[in-house]
């Protein structure tokens, strides 16, 4: 067990780094290419070193009992899981993994199967591998130690800071392209409503045409040499309504298309538009969703894991 807060820091940082090194190489060896699995950019997982923490601090006077030992492991890494994700996502509204096609999970922040793995990997850790990370730490020299540590959460409280910003800016990305998108939709929808108006309104104004002049058509049939004259006439008229129409549509749908067409071109940015630590962490976290904008989400996604 830590007696002080210096051992406390080393055994978080020591874990955190080996909790990265295990999902990093559960990625290799599943996906067959190297992913930074951590939430930060930097080698640690905090989860990994708070669970680890939490389970020596709480367990070590327990840990001749082996089953409390791995129950007491179960049980604590599964609640520091459940809380984790679940306060991730109420302050960045994005649900970072999801374990709902899992059996016997709750809420989709924890599963049986991974509950278990936690257990019996916090127990191995606790009997095999603390003793010699304990050990490691005593030896190193104290005011080294500062030293080392100081360097280590000064690198590690600016990495924190950078990511949050990154994922504030990124979700503020998210709603501007689901505004945009929606703004296309409605123009796209208003682009088809102008066009069955406009064409509406011909066909009911050359009906009324027809209509206020069957007289004088009446009368061409019987006036067959006035006919010629008549008709270019109606022809000159019908046209004319034709052309009045038709600018009329062009002139509402140019500007319609013009606002579409400004409207794409930014959506288009903005989907190409790259940023590392958000691009890498689309990639750490292919099951994310977020709570708002999962469509779009799930659009940049795709081009980003893809890369």
């Amino acid at each position: 067990m830590p007696q002080t807060f210096y051992e406390v820091i080393w055994i978080f940082i020591i874990y955190a780094f080996i909790g990265w090194c295990s999902e990093v190489s559960y990625a290799a060896l599943d996906r067959g290419i190297f992913i930074n699995r951590g939430f930060l950019n930097g080698p640690y997982c905090p989860i990994y070193g708070c669970g680890v923490l939490i389970v020596v601090v709480l367990l070590t006077p327990l840990k001749k009992n082996l089953l409390i030992l791995y129950l007491g492991s179960f049980l604590l890494t599964s609640v520091l899981e459940f809380i984790t994700g679940f306060v991730m996502e109420k302050v960045f509204h994005n649900k970072w993994w999801d374990y709902s096609d899992k059996p016997f999970n709750i809420m989709g922040y924890v599963c049986l199967k991974f509950s278990i793995f936690w257990g019996l990997a916090c127990t191995f850790i606790m009997l095999i591998i603390h003793p010699i990370i304990y050990g490691f730490i005593r030896l190193i020299p104290h005011i080294v130690g500062v030293v080392l540590l100081i360097i280590i959460m000064t690198g590690f409280v600016i990495d924190v800071a950078v990511t949050v910003s990154t994922i504030v800016k990124f979700n503020r990305r998210l709603k501007v392209m689901d505004d945009i998108a929606a703004k296309i939709k409605v123009l796209s929808n208003q682009i088809g409503e102008n066009i069955y108006e406009n064409v509406e309104e011909a066909l009911e104004k050359s009906a009324e045409f027809k209509e206020e002049h069957a007289e004088q058509i009446e009368e061409f049939e019987e006036k067959k040499e006035k006919l010629a004259t008549a008709a270019g006439t109606t022809k000159e008229k019908i046209t004319g309504a034709a052309d009045s129409t038709r600018k009329k549509i062009t002139g509402a749908a140019d500007e319609t298309k013009e606002k579409l067409e400004n409207l794409r071109h930014k959506y288009d940015e903005l989907l190409s538009k790259r940023n590392a630590v958000s691009s890498r962490l689309m990639k750490a976290f292919p099951d994310m969703k977020s709570k708002y904008h999962n469509e779009i989400l799930q659009k940049l996604k795709k081009i980003n894991i893809r890369k």
